[in-house]
């Protein structure tokens, strides 16, 4: 795949993030509390400022982070829908460049990471109540 670096998936973002994401960013000299929110789900993710993601350049196109991003942007525009399906984000200007071993390999990486989160937002919730 290759990326057009346009940011718009950087826009009013949702991206989750696991405790390996969150510790690799904070590696960087990023504290945990500027970049990382927990809902009431349990679940982190990636904090926007002025509904843009925290990472992302002043001028919109390029992740600052680009070469230690989260996962689930790594992986990005392969994606889930409620069922578990795999499905390739219209959303994306690139969305047609991600080859057929791509997109088996990112759905693999994607369902692993998925359960991953879930398990830490379960501990959290566990944690909290």
């Amino acid at each position: 795949m290759r990326c057009a670096r346009c940011g718009r998936c950087c826009v009013d973002t949702m991206m989750e993030l696991s405790e390996e994401d969150i510790l690799r960013l904070s590696g960087l000299g990023h504290r945990r509390k500027d970049f990382c929110i927990v809902g009431a789900d349990g679940i982190a993710r990636l904090r926007n400022i002025k509904g843009r993601c925290f990472f992302l350049s002043q001028d919109g196109k390029a992740c600052e982070a680009y070469d230690h991003r989260p996962i689930g942007c790594d992986i990005y525009p392969v994606n889930c829908d409620e069922h578990g399906e795999v499905f390739v984000d219209d959303f994306c200007k690139a969305n047609d460049t991600l080859t057929k071993e791509e997109l088996r390999e990112k759905g693999r990486r994607l369902r692993r990471h998925i359960a991953t989160i879930d398990r830490e937002a379960e501990d959290r919730r566990e944690r909290k109540g």
